[in-house]
């Protein structure tokens, strides 16, 4: 839709008079999902269906207000800014410091909102076929564990919303926690499975470990500017008002680090992969779409502060850039297709950050939302796929265009915008992602290139073995169908006794069907899929959501063609520099893409067993690495038993030694000095009175010590006689 027909659009709209009556959309797009919830959590919850009911009602009635408040922003780019601010805390009388709330309403947003909410929605309708089935999988799940999954979805999407909203640092931490919180519920989900009940505690404790960064950041910010309102420090010139240890950068790098843990970027990408424990649409819209985003969308807000300073702006540049290069190299020996969908996630969010520090804005933000619709669109697919087949192992599928054929088509949608196919959207935003990186560091734009190169080959990779040939089910999956790393390959950490010096935990997975009743069984209780011969495809329910993103998978990228880029018009920021279009860098862009895609066609068109011998054979011992990870949750799981250990020791020394050494010793000096005592009482009249005398002139060898004059001045000692009363007293 051209910038010409939205304005007439808004101008016909009379729902929409103008742009500050319809920023009073805000809080109800917020509380909308926040009633569901509260609906839900109170009153449906043992209705499974009416809370998806409920639950889809409430997204979709806030994506309509979203589009609604959007609408006139997208006619009118250069729309008024509005803020709602209000005093939430003060101090003193008069006032003497406060932290204020409210809301922030401009385009990006407004056009943020309105992707967060129609993705939630899809989902939330695709959920109501995928999870009904899910559920039916394990006998002791019943309809309220729907309700459970749609509150959930719901909290989520009130918290992701709140933040987009927020106008100060303080209120987007308070949302960014409960927007973690909600991730570590989801990815939970399956609580009774001991591998998702792990995924839920790695991906909380790796998120806090750098929100304690983020939040040292936001202090050492706000304070040292003055303000944590957002549009406050978007005004701030020259030098930067605020430092720690002498720099300005490290109060950014701190910042930064908020997103590199949300948006999983190296080193703390590892939760990310093992949060593909949670159920599939959980991955398409928090891991995928718009939780992992918030990273982004922070940086994007704070943009002004990373350009001022290029120390900082490079750090996130480089981090950005090379967890690109690296999850992409993971992805390409990933059997599980989900978990070759994570590592593009964590590589496609690096190539957002690496535009982002080399101040290509709009690039950076442009990905943002090409890549939240083809990613939720690649998720959801491989739910149906992993529905279908009852396998997540690519090995075990095969023939997938066939047996499939709206899935399918749909996808492969979607696998071309991740490739960066020519004229779809994930095209247009990377290749304004390169050219930005180009013409301010060229080592950030060569990471990014190889990056790309990856993401398609390793995408046709999956692909082919998923979707071309013959199915093969278990029977016929070769011999490189498993888990990746492989069982026999060394584990990230020893056996617990060995390592902690604990004896290992019992877990459900131990459990034997035969003595313990289902409930104890864990992931042991879900039935065997009754399923026989070739796949067939899902409900409509699943597939008419792809069919819905694969629309905007191949035609969003439009909106941001150069020299016409309506998007950048829509979001621009005064601070970011001119990026003049390169003819030939779009040819070395679409060269990348052809480029991975013919390779990896070439590898596993006809016969992928043939291929991945060859990769493997071109990789050599560099596959166990890629395996293995880089091998960093090997040193994650080093560097925590270590750190463990050591405080453990020094905790269980203070705890031994100090307090209980002092609650013992001061039961030893009391029985020691109840010894004593008991000694001194022999029953003697004479000993008792030697005591008497000794303790009285103990007492005025005291009261001598203290002041001489009363012992020795026989008038003090009168005047002491006299202040006795002497009622009573007969002579």
């Amino acid at each position: 839709m051209s910038a010409e027909s939205l304005i007439l659009f808004a101008s016909l709209t009379e729902v929409i008079p103008h742009l500050e009556g319809v920023a009073k959309l805000c809080p109800v797009i917020i509380a909308l999902p926040l009633l569901s919830f509260l609906l839900i959590s109170f009153l449906s919850r043992k209705n499974g269906e009416v809370s998806s009911f409920i639950a889809v009602f409430s997204l979709f009635s806030a994506f309509v207000a979203s589009l609604f408040m959007a609408i006139p922003r997208f006619a009118v780019p250069e729309g008024p800014i509005f803020e709602i601010k209000r005093i939430w805390l003060s101090v003193g009388s008069p006032q003497l410091a406060s932290i204020n709330v409210g809301l922030l309403v401009d385009n990006l947003s407004a056009t943020t909102s309105v992707m967060v909410t129609f993705i939630a929605t899809l989902v939330g309708i695709y959920s109501q076929g995928y999870m009904s089935k899910e559920i039916g999988h394990f006998p002791t799940q019943t309809t309220q564990s729907l309700s459970r999954f749609y509150a959930y979805l719901s909290l989520f999407v009130f918290s992701m919303l709140g933040l987009v909203f927020s106008n100060n640092l303080l209120q987007i931490y308070i949302f960014w926690e409960l927007v973690g919180l909600c991730s570590y519920l989801l990815i939970g989900f399956w609580y009774f499975k001991k591998s998702a009940a792990d995924a839920n505690k790695k991906s909380f404790v790796v998120t806090k470990f750098a929100d304690l960064f983020f939040l040292i950041g936001i202090l050492s910010v706000g304070l040292g500017a003055g303000t944590f309102n957002l549009l406050e420090l978007d005004r701030i010139t020259g030098v930067l008002p605020f430092a720690l240890l002498g720099t300005s950068a490290l109060p950014l790098i701190c910042i930064a680090f908020g997103p590199i843990g949300k948006s999983a970027q190296f080193p703390l990408h590892v939760w990310l992969p093992d949060a593909m424990e949670g159920p599939t649409p959980v991955s398409a819209l928090i891991h995928a779409a718009t939780m992992v985003a918030a990273g982004i969308y922070l940086v994007g807000r704070l943009f002004n502060l990373f350009m001022l300073d290029l120390m900082a702006g490079y750090f996130v540049a480089f981090v950005g850039a090379f967890t690109a290069l690296i999850a992409a190299l993971i992805a390409l020996v990933q059997n599980d297709i989900k978990k070759v969908l994570a590592y593009s996630t964590i590589s496609q969010l690096g190539f957002m950050l690496g535009a982002l520090g080399s101040g290509a804005y709009t690039a950076g933000l442009f990905h943002l939302f090409t890549h939240a619709f083809f990613k939720a669109l690649l998720f959801l697919g491989s739910g149906a796929v992993i529905v279908a087949c009852h396998s997540n192992d690519i090995w075990t599928m095969g023939g997938l265009k066939k047996h499939l054929k709206f899935t399918h088509g749909a996808f492969v949608m979607g696998c071309l915008a991740l490739a960066g196919f020519p004229l779809f959207s994930g095209f247009w935003s990377k290749d304004e992602i390169l050219a930005g990186a180009f013409g301010r560091y060229p080592e950030i734009f060569g990471m990014l290139c190889f990056a790309a190169f990856l993401t398609a080959f390793y995408v046709t990779r999956m692909y082919c073995i998923a979707f071309l040939g013959e199915y093969r089910g278990d029977e016929n999956k070769g011999p490189f169908a498993g888990m990746v790393p492989s069982p026999d390959l060394p584990a990230p950490i020893a056996c617990s006794k060995d390592t902690l010096g604990m004896e290992p935990e019992w877990t459900e997975e131990k459990a034997d069907p035969n003595l313990n009743p289902p409930r104890c069984l864990g992931a042991k209780q879900e039935h065997v899929p009754h399923h026989h011969g070739p796949p067939h495809e899902v409900s409509s329910t699943m597939y008419g959501p792809l069919l819905v993103l694969a629309v905007f998978a191949v035609f969003l990228g439009f909106v941001g063609i150069p020299e016409h880029n309506l998007f950048h018009h829509l979001i621009q920021h005064y601070r970011e520099p001119a990026h003049e279009f390169h003819l030939w860098l779009m040819g070395v862009s679409v060269l990348i893409a052809l480029s991975g895609i013919g390779l990896g066609w070439s590898f596993f068109a006809k016969d992928p067993i043939a291929g991945e011998e060859r990769l493997r054979k071109l990789l050599g011992g560099f596959h166990t690495t890629l395996s293995q990870k880089f091998y960093m949750d090997h040193f994650w799981a080093w560097a925590v038993s270590i750190t463990m250990m050591t405080f453990s020791k020094v905790a269980a020394w203070f705890d031994d030694d100090i307090i209980d050494g002092g609650v013992r010793g001061t039961g030893v000096m009391t029985a020691v000095l109840g010894e004593k005592i008991r000694k001194e009482h022999s029953g003697l009249i004479s000993h008792y009175l030697f005591m008497l005398i000794a303790s009285v002139l103990l007492l005025a060898m005291l009261l001598g010590g203290i002041n001489p004059d009363f012992v020795l001045s026989p008038q003090r000692i009168l005047e002491f006689n006299d202040s006795f009363p002497t009622r009573g007293i007969t002579e």
